[in-house]
């Protein structure tokens, strides 16, 4: 049910969407190529749009009501050696064009890995380093399957079927989120790469969740599975109801830890990069703190300051803060926060350009508790 990354490494004698599509019509919502789509309606009993032959270079994100089997008869394979894959600089939808699995480094010519930086599959992605090569849950490519394949410049390639097997592939396909959370997936997706976490100084375990919530909703999620584990974060797609405050472009998502062993939740305090779709970061060692059991006013840094100091506090459930600043004479001089805040930790900026040198009080006020911290301006 919902989004579903796929190409085809056979093909009937009739090409048209309607007829390769006739298997799904009555839970078919649209199919979606790169920069092309074809949508389904029922009231006219046919297809619409730019979409109108599926081609075998071609990968394609078909969308569905329910889940279901899509079956092709009468099917000639394809003839993947004389097929041609012409990448322009940026994402390109591809298809794998036969039946079996080839893992990714044989698979792509030598000659044009160096220009291809990362390859993503329905909830999977795999990055390439200099230091590490590949790396992701994506280890492999599969018959039956679409990838958005990214490259630094236009170039031209076969796919090399020497190792060609029919063993199924290792990957893992789609968002596999812990036992009492679900996360769609979605057209519409991004990819942290993650080298380490440390959890309060301890590094993280393999096993333990990392989770991803743009507000307070999990819009991703993977199970640490060493250096460089790829965390995929779902953006919002109008046609599924079910990705309702899902990320956007630009979207600050919230990265937590779930300890698999003891359950406890870590928030990762490292600054992130906003989210955009189709885009790969990579993230070195990063810290996380174990969520606040109460008001927390965790530290003013830098203080002393000049003029600009960041203020850090945590809240153990979603709650009403103010943040204000005052002089040593009790005069207001600046509001920092004020609203519903969700639990976790929480980042402020108070810029001082436009105050005097000297001591300055912050107190943070939640639920009728208070916290204060004394601020050293020095210009």
């Amino acid at each position: 049910e919902g989004a579903n990354l796929v190409s085809f490494h056979a093909f009937p004698q009739d090409a048209s969407i309607e007829n390769m599509m006739s298997p799904l019509l009555s839970i078919a919502i649209g199919v979606i190529g790169e920069g092309i789509a074809g949508s389904w309606n029922t009231d006219e009993n046919q297809w619409f749009g730019s979409l109108s032959t599926i081609k075998a270079t071609s990968g394609y994100w078909v969308k569905v009501t329910e889940a279901s089997s899509l079956c092709i008869n009468d099917a000639t394979p394809s003839d993947y050696g004389n097929l041609n894959y012409t990448l322009h600089e940026g994402a390109n939808l591809i298809s794998f064009p036969a039946q079996g699995t080839v893992d990714i480094s044989p698979g792509l010519p030598d000659d044009i890995e160096p220009y291809v930086t990362g390859v993503i599959g329905e909830g999977v992605a795999t990055s390439w380093s200099d230091d590490y090569g590949w790396s992701g849950s994506l280890s492999a490519f599969q018959g039956g399957r679409g990838y958005w394949m990214k490259a630094t410049q236009p170039v031209s390639f076969y796919f090399d079927m020497s190792t060609l097997s029919t063993v199924i592939s290792r990957n893992t396909i789609g968002v596999i989120a812990p036992a009492d959370e679900v996360v769609f997936q979605s057209i519409y997706q991004a990819f942290y790469f993650i080298e380490g976490i440390a959890l309060d100084g301890l590094p993280i375990s393999e096993g333990d969740w990392i989770l991803a919530y743009n507000r307070n909703t999990l819009v991703g999620s993977r199970q640490w599975n060493g250096a460089f584990t790829d965390v995929p974060t779902m953006g919002y797609d109008d046609d599924m109801e079910e990705t309702a405050g899902y990320s956007k472009a630009g979207s600050q998502l919230t990265f937590k830890v779930k300890q698999n062993n003891t359950g406890k939740i870590y928030q990762i305090m490292d600054s992130m990069p906003k989210w955009e779709d189709m885009k790969i970061f990579t993230l070195e060692h990063l810290t996380a703190k174990e969520m606040p059991k109460e008001l927390q006013l965790v530290s003013a840094y830098p203080n002393p300051f000049n003029p600009v100091t960041n203020i850090s506090f945590g809240l153990d459930h979603d709650a009403y803060v103010q943040v204000k600043v005052f002089d040593l004479s009790g005069r207001e001089v600046a509001k920092l926060g004020s609203g519903v805040y969700q639990s976790g930790y929480h980042v402020l900026t108070w810029n001082a350009d436009r105050q005097s040198s000297g001591l300055y009080f912050l107190t943070i006020d939640s639920d009728g508790v208070s916290k204060i911290q004394k601020l050293m301006l020095l210009k």
